[in-house]
């Protein structure tokens, strides 16, 4: 043993992270250009559905366990075996009950609500969904785990749109092949694709994990273990479902009051506006163990400085993404899905606005999880959720498409600035950019 934890500079793991996020970009991008072809207006919004659902379904069977051994294992001193241990008791716990019986859950729901496709098309699409919340949740719990502990390379692989580099460039390449070599498979070989697609580099990974873990040996206590992580984690479950029907529940609105082909077109601009919020994204991952030391060793000044400096960096990436989405909207969607998803250039041009906000207030909720305010983080994120069903459905009732765009533009700029006002009132640092960045702090720290 060389040690729990193995530490790469913070520059060099936002280097190594900048590369393997840029892959990951290229392959989400043509995953849903795939999709977009193979599916058309008709049935592509519903595989994007399928996605956040499964997402969301594979954070409830975590029970937060990702997160929170993200954080400690951040922490963990070089020899601490029994910490390690007492982390490993987590995953077995929510390996072997939670997350199986979300996929099973999953699974049964999804063939109940096919029941408009044929047999064997509801048996793929709800085999499909039950790999989808399986493997995505082993990829959170592989690539936050390996991050926590040091492993930034491997990690970087694992995270990003579509699950990473590794994960989103299969996934593409075998819808690529559904694509060219069975078509007529339709949803299902899309979802089956996005599925298999995790299978190889998660086992990979976790290979790679249990090297670290495999000579302490766990034994007994699954339910003891279990309940321990339910009352630690809780809140970090609340706070990803929050997180993520905050990210989905205008599609699945769009899906239950507008037709197919607006569910297709809202889907197809919310898919490329998300690519706004990768510059932040991949700072949160990268930064998220050194905000936590630093935080946890009351070194507030340089943690402000790196949280300041983090955002004026991404927003200023962010920009960059963000001026073809309003000046050339609808060739932009025209390129990526096809010519008959311009029409969602009007959306797209109000999802980019609303997105730009995430970059500008910065790292706030990486600064107050990693804090132990995730209580605050999840408070704020569910009164955002409840507000976007609320005010989502009646825009979309009475204005169609353009109204539940521009609802979700005014909840999702009011979220980041609720967000930044409790970062401020709580730990009295500000994350927000700054004309002045200061790099000495990512050169000083390690990841």
């Amino acid at each position: 043993m060389t040690g729990v934890t193995e530490r790469l500079s913070l520059t060099g793991a936002m280097g190594w992270f900048a590369v393997s996020y840029g892959i990951a970009i290229v392959g989400y991008l043509a995953l849903n250009s795939l999709a977009s072809r193979l599916l058309g207006p008709a049935d592509f919004g519903y595989f994007v559905i399928a996605l956040t659902v499964a997402t969301l379904v594979g954070q409830l069977g975590l029970a937060g366990v990702h997160r929170s051994g993200l954080r400690e294992a951040a922490r963990l001193d070089t020899d601490d075996e029994e910490g390690l241990r007492e982390l490993r008791r987590g995953v077995r716990a929510v390996s072997l009950t939670t997350l199986p019986a979300a996929a099973v859950a999953c699974g049964a729901v999804t063939f109940v609500l096919a029941g408009a496709y044929n047999s064997p098309t509801r048996w793929s699409v709800a085999l499909a969904m039950v790999l989808l919340v399986m493997l995505g949740g082993q990829q959170r719990v592989v690539a936050n785990f390996l991050r926590g502990l040091g492993q930034t390379r491997l990690a970087s692989l694992l995270e990003g749109r579509s699950g990473g580099a590794a994960v989103a460039v299969a996934q593409a390449a075998l819808l690529a092949l559904v694509l060219v070599l069975a078509p007529q498979w339709g949803l299902p070989g899309a979802l089956g694709a996005a599925a298999l697609g995790y299978a190889i580099p998660v086992l990979l990974a976790r290979r790679r994990l249990g090297s670290r873990w495999r000579h302490l040996r766990v034994r007994g206590r699954l339910l003891g273990d279990l309940r321990a992580v339910l009352r630690r984690d809780w809140r970090f479950t609340s706070n990803q479902v929050a997180t993520q029907l905050n990210s989905s529940v205008e599609l699945w609105i769009a899906g239950v009051v507008l037709s197919s082909v607006d569910t297709s077109l809202f889907g197809a601009a919310q898919r490329l506006a998300f690519l706004l919020v990768v510059p932040l994204s991949s700072l949160q991952v990268v930064f998220a163990p050194a905000v936590a030391r630093l935080i946890g060793s009351h070194d507030s000044t340089e943690a402000e400085r790196l949280l300041r400096t983090g955002s004026t960096l991404a927003s200023a990436v962010t920009v960059l993404f963000w001026l073809p989405m309003v000046a050339v909207p609808g060739p932009l969607l025209g390129v990526v899905f096809g010519a008959a998803f311009e029409p969602a250039a009007l959306v797209l041009v109000l999802l980019a606005v609303g997105y730009l906000a995430n970059a500008f207030v910065g790292l706030c909720g990486t600064a107050l999880i990693m804090s132990h305010h995730e209580g605050a983080v999840a408070t704020m994120n569910w009164v955002a959720a409840i507000s976007r069903v609320a005010v989502g459905l009646a825009a979309a009732a009475a204005f169609g498409l353009v109204g539940l765009g521009v609802s979700t533009v005014v909840i999702t700029a009011a979220t980041f600035a609720g967000m930044w006002l409790i970062t401020r009132r709580r730990l009295g640092i500000g994350t927000h950019l700054t004309l002045r960045p200061d790099l000495g702090p990512i050169k000083r720290t390690a990841s």
